[in-house]
């Protein structure tokens, strides 16, 4: 079973509240053997230089092992440029939740429009 989710809404609504309610849940009923909450955004994920990014990602990702990636403002990650990192933070973590599916959750949260759109970057992203 995968719990991988969406949080969209305008600020203030309680994403990252509830990220943190949802991972202690689902520690509690034993899905998640940790339950912590990592939270992150792009500045977390993308590196400034070639190669940079893959490792930066990868880093971020083992530390949430058996708990929550929270990835605010998900929809950064697409700076709509070839030469941006993003697209390769984007692709390191949907290899990394298919190897370790379970054992990590990844929510990616941010605002409607923007999040429909981030959905769309990539055809593996809504599975």
């Amino acid at each position: 079973m995968s719990v991988h989710s969406l949080f969209v809404g305008p600020p203030g609504t309680g994403k990252t509240t509830i990220a943190r309610l949802f991972a202690k849940a689902l520690h509690e009923i034993g899905f998640l053997q940790k339950g912590h909450l990592v939270e992150v955004d792009r500045s977390g994920l993308v590196g400034e230089y070639v190669g940079q990014t893959a490792v930066k990602t990868s880093q971020v990702l083992a530390s949430a092992l058996d708990g929550v990636l929270f990835i605010d403002e998900a929809y950064a990650l697409d700076a709509n440029s070839d030469n941006d990192y993003g697209n390769e933070a984007i692709a390191t973590i949907l290899k990394f939740m298919e190897d370790n599916r379970n054992r990590i959750v990844v929510i990616a949260a941010g605002y409607p429009k923007e999040m429909a759109e981030f959905i769309d970057l990539n055809s593996g992203m809504k599975s």
